[in-house]
């Protein structure tokens, strides 16, 4: 059987990590041989175990961490993986040094294929990592590829292609039947309004400030709206001070984590995603696959999941002219028309299930990392 090295240094469980996990796992169904390497005590390290997948744990401390580039050259000698995808900074470097010395020195020749999933652009690229040290880098939105090719027009676009996400909409429908945490099943059954769902981590470029804003305006017309905020990160102190200073004390939850969203997900009137830099994002795409309506930023790769006016609402992103106010206007026309929202939906659904079904992303990968 084929061995598969899935490269993660991030200790965080984002969307990213998380739909490494699902390729992993349904690869394992299709007799392949996912290993997952990550930091020990990570959070993609728990959920790989709890979901039976084989895991190694590398330090990944730095770029040129030695003990690192040891323990990653011992593990493809031992597997002879047929390919390694990496996902973040650290593991990327390292994969990289290990398995090119090991090609170059001829200790394990043929070397495995180098693949680099790049899931967001922070900085300028450098057009010889992507020309020269991978062998194929995927992107998970043609906004992302472009924003890669334009910020270097020296990296080869031929190397570098466009992998949508894959949604388990089986999965999902079968997720969204479980029962809510007691304490989130107790907070939103005290609501009588509608419920605003963000499943996002909290950090600055998600929008989560804004929608604070958004719901303060909309309280006026909706008393008993309910923001909830699903997600962890560092800047939940600063929207705890936030809330207290709007007032938005019962009308904002801040949920944390919850995994998986899906029943969470269904009990919501609209998801939204008002995010400032966004290469794709998940939220929407899963809200779609159940059939709740969405609200999404012009920005990145949403635009390319959501067509405004036909499968959901496409508003300005934070801090563009009018964006509090089509905001308003959108969530507004959720709230009041919400059968059209719940057929905008529906639409959405199918249009999700097409292009984004999980079968298409698995060959898609499997042609990338094989050929």
């Amino acid at each position: 059987m084929t061995t598969l090295f899935f490269c993660e240094s991030s200790l965080n469980l984002g969307g990213q990590e998380l739909q490494a996990l699902q390729q992993a796992c349904i690869l394992k169904k299709q007799h392949f041989i996912p290993l997952i390497l990550c930091r020990k005590h990570s959070k993609l390290h728990q959920a790989a175990l709890e979901l039976g997948l084989d895991v190694q744990t590398i330090p990944f401390r730095n770029a040129l961490d030695l003990i690192s580039l040891w323990r990653l050259s011992r593990l493809v000698l031992r597997h002879k993986p047929a390919a390694v995808i990496c996902h973040s900074g650290h593991d990327s470097n390292l994969c990289s040094l290990a398995i090119h010395f090991l090609g170059i020195t001829g200790i394990h020749h043929p070397r495995p294929r180098l693949i680099r999933s790049k899931t967001y652009l922070a900085g300028t690229p450098n057009a010889w990592l992507y020309n020269r040290i991978f062998d194929h880098t995927l992107t998970p939105s043609q906004s992302l590829k472009n924003e890669l090719c334009t910020s270097n027009p020296k990296i080869n676009p031929e190397r570098i292609s466009v992998l949508y996400p894959g949604i388990d909409s089986q999965l999902l429908a079968q997720q969204a039947r479980d029962p809510l945490p007691s304490t989130l099943s107790v907070a939103l059954s005290k609501t009588l309004g509608p419920i605003v769902l963000h499943a996002a981590m909290l950090r600055s470029e998600k929008g989560h400030l804004f929608m604070l804003n958004v719901i303060k305006q909309l309280k006026a017309k909706f008393p008993d709206i309910l923001y909830v905020a699903a997600g962890e990160g560092n800047i939940k102190p600063f929207l705890e001070s936030k809330i207290k200073e709007y007032g938005l004390e019962n009308n904002t939850l801040l949920a944390g984590r919850i995994s998986p969203i899906a029943a969470l997900m269904k009990r919501s009137h609209v998801v939204v995603m008002p995010s400032i830099y966004e290469p794709l994002g998940m939220s929407q795409l899963e809200a779609l696959a159940l059939g709740v309506p969405v609200v999404v930023s012009e920005e990145g790769g949403l635009v390319e999941t959501v067509k405004h006016g036909v499968s959901g609402w496409i508003c300005p992103k934070p801090g563009q002219s009018a964006a509090n106010s089509s905001w308003v206007r959108a969530l507004t026309e959720v709230f009041e028309n919400h059968t059209k929202a719940k057929s905008m939906a529906l639409v959405g659904q199918q249009d999700v299930l097409k292009r984004f079904d999980i079968r298409t992303n698995q060959i898609s990968l499997l042609k990338y990392i094989l050929s």
